[in-house]
């Protein structure tokens, strides 16, 4: 029953806190916001590059090993064995030259051109799909020493691309963490500078709680709750401008760039929700905590 009182003030006093220094709380949630808002919106822009780079990483994943037309079905079988016992490879399929030929034909845009040509020209084909971009490379190297590989275009391996795509992925990796540990000072100083006039403000009334034995979390208390609710109603106003721009956003991308494979997730909408609200809650915590902790110690 305690506890619930010392919530209840807790709680009570924050809220006329905020509204007493309604001018100073307002800057403190619109600039957070805007600190949220980026954050967000970097959040938005690396899931997007992510769908992208996770559907071009599928993609070159599978390395096609093209194979020589009078190569026989036993050293085929056999090359396919020693691609499935390596433990990089996640799966191995073999492709006939029929079954290339009626897949190459089965696309519209090559309806000309099939009628044009004698016979089948298309090569026998295996797709090893691997682990990790990493191992194309290896797998790429067997297949080139193998004997029964078309000599005159063996393999489909993008060396250059992959490199590329691995090196971007680390570097949005290194952004997206340097531009958190930013934001995250910035919004943390603001909090805390708010919270620090709001107790220079109540400093009398503070100290006269002190006099009649408070404790140091009772006077604490309120400043940090208002912490967390200023950090939380600046999370609450940017997820609700991201939410709004996302889908359109979306949509005009896939209009402008339709090549590129980038779709509307309304899962990462929850998870984007989350981590806003959690990171508001937890900024306004930690800056109330420091900013009132040199005034209200006892």
């Amino acid at each position: 029953m305690k506890l619930f009182r010392q919530l209840l003030f807790a709680f009570g006093s924050a809220w006329q806190n905020f509204w007493r220094n309604l001018a100073v709380s307002v800057a403190a949630v619109v600039s957070i916001a805007l600190i949220l808002i980026l954050a967000g919106t970097s959040l938005l822009l690396g899931h997007a590059l992510g769908q992208v780079l996770d559907s071009y990483r599928h993609r070159v994943s599978v390395l096609t090993i093209s194979v020589a037309d009078k190569t026989p079905l036993a050293s085929v079988y056999d090359f396919e064995g020693q691609l499935q016992a390596r433990p990089e490879v996640v799966s191995v399929h073999f492709v006939t030259k029929e079954e290339e030929l009626k897949s190459f034909a089965s696309d519209p845009r090559n309806q000309q051109l099939i009628e044009q040509i004698e016979g089948n020209p298309l090569p026998a084909k295996i797709e090893v799909k691997v682990a990790r971009l990493d191992d194309v490379k290896r797998i790429d190297a067997l297949a080139r020493q193998w004997r029964g590989v078309d000599r005159t275009d063996p393999t489909d391996y993008k060396g250059d691309f992959i490199t590329n795509m691995l090196r971007l992925s680390t570097w949005l990796t290194i952004a997206g963490l340097g531009m958190l540990a930013v934001l995250t000072v910035a919004s943390v100083v603001i909090v805390m500078n708010t919270i620090r006039t709001a107790v220079y403000h109540r400093r009398q009334e503070i100290e006269l709680m002190k006099l009649v034995g408070a404790t140091e979390w009772f006077v604490r208390g309120p400043f940090v709750v208002e912490g967390v609710m200023t950090g939380v109603i600046a999370a609450s106003l940017a997820l609700g401008l991201l939410l709004a721009a996302y889908r359109p956003f979306v949509e005009r991308f896939r209009a402008e760039l339709f090549f590129l494979p980038l779709s509307y997730d309304p899962r990462f909408v929850h998870v984007l929700a989350q981590d806003l609200l959690v990171a508001g809650a937890a900024l306004g915590a930690l800056g109330s905590y420091v900013g009132v902790r040199r005034f209200v110690r006892l």
